[in-house]
């Protein structure tokens, strides 16, 4: 049998296989996006980086042997002219869509910011920076974090390598050589301190949202790709053909095995980046342009794909968050915009991409007066939006929350030490006495809580911690949880109830502790965190009836106030005026449904422990109310405003009320 040899050589040039493989890259993150049937399609963007990072490396290291030397005014308009003016044309797209497909006001003002962040190169930042979880139920711009991540290693990559060429120079020592050890230990310290926060630890505040879109907790992906570049650049490598066919399979297990089976719970990126990183390094130094050698990346279809892949990332997402606006839960519609974006990038490949990349005149100066350009037109089209925002477009801004004064305003925990805000309490001298514990539900229900109160006479205090549940075990990404829950105690202790109201989001625990929300973190019982989602429900079961038996509620008797149904954003738009703003399905709210029936489950064995559902007053017939008297009773998509907790009053005063007997 007749072995063939392949020569890996960086002086090839253009490779198929390589545009092959952002084709399928594109394909997964694209395909996640748009269906349920690949939920760990996310690592496509890891694929990205990896071939980034070869790309890049191999592009300055040739600059080099030809030149000595790294123009950064050369590099940089090369990144201008290859990013800009895509991006530029889809930014401007978004910003004018929003008017007619989002609502005015907070939804059209924070797409304003996310546009300007994904132009500037600063998207991640932004995420990292978001405070608490409300972020836009579905950002336009929310995919364009990745951008940022590989701008900011550009910024850093190529002066990196200038000072490494300068010291090999003064030293005399091998700058291919000096660079490997450079990137081998970048590579390792930020894969050691990205995998430590993934995980949790917290070396440096929010470690989950820093990991995942923090750019030096990601350089490692991208110096993977160096590394090889550097590696082969002067030392080509001989693969017989036995060898090459078994790293192409390994390379696409690596890639695809993932793709199917990591979801929202994967504790990523992180050592679950490295089969992908590595799948990705597998196919570079495999992959060539020989005709002659079977590879699926050289496949038309996926070179097409990858020669849109800029383009079809930029303008997949979009189309898919207005689809799904306009058309709510119609897969055909999301599907038909795919297509769309599909279309949308080939025509820009050949009109606007392909032209000005290869302007060779548009460089320097030139090419920073086309940043500035694009600047200012972009800054005018946003000033512009949230002109129109904050006019109210004619619209009902208020079709369905209503920010209303809470009660529990100044209830919350931080700074309360063991004791209720005297702002929070009420005594009556009766023989009842009502406290009302728990995260940010608590504070929404308080107002319904204290009209049950003083109905029945009944003295009461109310402390709440947003985002710190009555649970085992705190939320680690909020400092004050473990203070807070060792605070209820004492707090039980000088109040003295006889009822206590235990009130917690709870699908912010389960659904939205996953994947994308890096903003809730609660260990299972020996420390892990949950992997996927029947863990992340039975952990979040398991340590709610752990806390309701514990030592200081475990001879109380106790009201357990379920998750509130799940707001969709439903407020009118330009191109979906007030119409049928009323009401919306339970059964919408799968997620929330599967938790609240798994709490009542694990306290069916607890008979001093009554559980209140809000779906009970809120969706009679399976149909949940958006408004009562014709007014708002959401504050916003997961909290009732003091309107809406004023309907759950009589099934609380009830429950009350047989619980005292």
């Amino acid at each position: 049998m007749r072995i063939s040899v392949l020569v890996v050589n960086q002086s090839l040039g253009f490779r198929k296989d390589i545009q092959g493989l952002r084709g399928l890259a594109v394909a997964l993150v694209v395909i996640e996006h748009a269906t349920p049937y690949v939920p760990g399609g996310y690592i496509g963007v890891d694929v990205f980086f990896v071939i980034s990072g070869y790309v890049i490396t191999q592009l300055l290291m040739r600059e080099i042997d030809e030149r000595g030397q790294i123009s950064l005014k050369d590099f940089y308009s090369r990144r201008i002219r290859r990013l800009v003016p895509a991006l530029s044309i889809v930014l401007l797209f978004t910003l004018v869509a929003s008017v007619f497909v989002l609502s005015p006001g907070l939804e059209q003002e924070k797409l304003v910011s996310a546009a300007f962040a994904s132009f500037f190169f600063i998207a991640n930042i932004r995420y990292i920076a978001e405070g608490g979880y409300f972020f836009l139920q579905s950002d336009p711009l929310r995919h364009l974090w990745s951008l940022g991540v590989e701008e900011q290693f550009y910024l850093v990559y190529p002066i990196l390598m200038i000072l490494a060429l300068r010291v090999s120079k003064s030293r005399r020592i091998s700058f291919a050589r000096l660079m490997l050890a450079l990137l081998v230990v970048i590579s390792v310290v930020s894969f050691c301190l990205g995998s430590l926060l993934a995980y949790g630890v917290r070396i440096l505040p929010l470690p989950s949202r820093l990991s995942f879109f923090g750019t030096p907790f990601r350089f490692w992906e991208l110096m993977f790709g160096g590394i090889l570049a550097v590696v082969l650049v002067k030392r080509p490598l001989v693969l017989s053909g036995v060898y090459r066919i078994g790293a192409q399979v390994a390379g696409y297990l690596l890639i695809l095995v993932p793709a199917f089976t990591y979801g929202p719970f994967t504790l990523f990126p992180g050592v679950t980046a490295v089969p992908p990183v590595l799948g990705t390094t597998l196919l570079i130094l495999s992959g060539s342009n020989e005709s002659h050698f079977f590879n699926l990346m050289t496949w038309k279809m996926w070179i097409f794909l990858g020669d849109i892949s800029y383009g079809l990332y930029l303008w997949h997402w979009p189309l898919i968050v207005f689809v799904e606006r306009l058309y709510p839960e119609n897969f055909a519609a999301v599907l038909m915009s795919v297509g769309v974006a599909i279309l949308l990038s080939s025509f820009q490949l050949r009109f606007v991409e392909t032209p000005i990349r290869f302007r060779q005149d548009i460089v320097g100066k030139v090419a920073l007066k086309l940043f500035g350009i694009t600047t200012v037109i972009l800054l005018a089209v946003g000033g512009l939006v949230v002109g129109l925002s904050r006019s109210g477009l004619n619209l009902d801004n208020q079709a369905q929350f209503d920010s209303m004064q809470r009660f529990a305003d100044n209830c919350s925990y931080p700074g309360l030490e063991e004791k209720l805000n005297p702002k929070c309490t009420s005594e009556s001298g009766g023989p009842t006495r009502l406290l009302l514990i728990g995260d940010s539900q608590a504070a929404a229900l308080a107002d319904g809580f204290v009209a049950v109160a003083e109905s029945l006479g009944a003295a009461y205090g109310v402390v709440f911690a947003n985002s710190c549940p009555i649970h085992l075990r705190p939320n680690e990404l909020r400092e004050s949880c473990a203070e807070f829950q060792n605070s209820v105690p004492g707090i039980i202790k000088e109040f003295k109830p006889t009822v206590v109201v235990v009130a917690n989001a709870s699908d912010l625990y389960v659904t939205r502790g996953g994947f994308g929300k890096p903003d809730t973190q609660i260990r299972r019982e020996d420390g892990s965190l949950p992997k996927n989602y029947q863990e992340a429900l039975d952990n979040w079961t398991s340590g709610v009836r752990g806390a309701m038996v514990s030592d200081s509620l475990v001879k109380l008797p106790l009201i357990y106030v379920q998750m509130v149904p799940i707001s969709p954003i439903k407020t009118a738009t330009l191109l979906r005026p007030v119409d049928n703003l009323s009401t919306f399905s339970l059964a919408d709210g799968f997620d929330r449904n599967l938790i609240v029936e798994a709490e009542a489950e694990t306290f069916s064995d607890l008979p001093r422990v009554a559980v209140l559902d809000p779906a009970r007053a809120l969706c009679p017939d399976g149909r949940c109310q958006l408004t009562h008297a014709g007014k708002p009773i959401y504050n916003d998509l997961y909290h009732l405003n003091p309107r809406g907790a004023m309907l759950l009053a009589p099934d609380l005063q009830q429950l009350v009320q047989s619980l005292s007997k």
